[in-house]
């Protein structure tokens, strides 16, 4: 085989090589989908921001602060049908971490469950918010 004919080849095979590993790295790049990191104060009967917005398909790690130093609150988001069941408790003056993944693009309402004996719940004065799933970005 030429001289010539050789480092073709050879170049050629380099260029093949150099496409299929970009290839894989992109296909890799594409397949782990980064944490959607938030943080949501709770406090004072409210939260903080109390409107979120997530991507659907993404993972989410939602870090919850209780801000108030005696008083415990939880967040709850609850939907069934798109099998959203998070009900997390905060201690006060405590933080909470939990990872979820939404699947389905909606509007869905998160609220403090607590509630003293003769008094209104933490919901009923106000501490609710609500998270925005929207559809997975096309690249």
């Amino acid at each position: 085989m030429p001289a010539a004919t050789c480092r073709k080849s050879v170049r050629d095979a380099l260029i093949a090589l150099i496409t299929l590993l970009l290839a894989t790295v992109t296909v890799v790049t594409r397949g782990q989908a980064s944490p959607q990191a938030i943080s949501l104060s709770l406090g004072d009967y409210h939260f903080t921001p109390d409107s979120l917005e997530v991507q659907a398909g993404r993972p989410v790690v939602l870090t919850l602060t209780n801000t108030d130093t005696l008083t415990p609150h939880n967040f709850t988001l609850q939907d069934a049908a798109t099998g959203l069941d998070i009900d997390i408790e905060v201690s006060a003056g405590s933080t909470s971490v939990i990872e979820f993944t939404p699947v389905k693009p909606g509007t869905y309402t998160f609220f403090c469950n607590k509630k003293l004996l003769f008094m209104k719940s933490h919901r009923e004065r106000g501490m609710e918010g609500t998270l925005r799933v929207i559809p997975q970005a096309v690249d």
